[in-house]
């Protein structure tokens, strides 16, 4: 066999195997990818139970969150504010989630549904919100306020 031919199958070769490796390389990030959605969306479902047992725990801090904030004892205004700031990192996780596209919208909606409501409700919440909200990432803020000036309920 002559070396021009052994170079054409090294080359017939070579460029099937870089095919194969390209196909396996998409398997391989196609399940990456879905492993990394299967763990944010794993990620917020814990931090929802989580706050959901911090609520069962702690019934009273529903009913403070009604409160008028000057009614209410440092301890109490510690509970409010720890939920709320449970509730608030959340959701903002979620919707850092819906940005990137990990969180399709009927999920994200359902997820902010909650904490706009709470937010419009109950006093306490809202107070914290005007507190808190200028730490958070300023695009969620401004999807929150928007969502809190149209005043519907959800």
């Amino acid at each position: 066999m002559k070396v021009e031919k052994l170079a054409a199958i090294g080359e017939l070769v070579s460029s099937v195997a870089i095919v194969a490796t390209l196909i396996y390389l998409a398997v391989q990030t196609q399940q990456t990818n879905a492993a990394l959605i299967g763990n944010s969306r794993q990620a917020t479902l814990m931090a929802d139970m989580s706050l959901i047992s911090m609520l069962v725990s702690n019934p009273e801090a529903m009913e403070n969150a009604q409160r008028p904030t000057d009614e209410l004892t440092v301890a109490e205004e510690g509970q409010v504010a720890n939920v709320f700031a449970g509730i608030l990192r959340s959701r903002e996780f979620a919707w850092l989630q819906y940005q990137s596209g990990i969180l399709d919208e009927p999920t994200f909606d359902s997820y902010m549904e909650t904490l706009v409501r709470w937010i419009r409700d109950y006093e306490g919440y809202r107070f914290y919100w005007e507190s808190f909200s200028q730490r958070l990432n300023p695009q969620f803020t401004n999807y929150v306020d928007s969502m809190l000036e149209q005043e519907q309920p959800l």
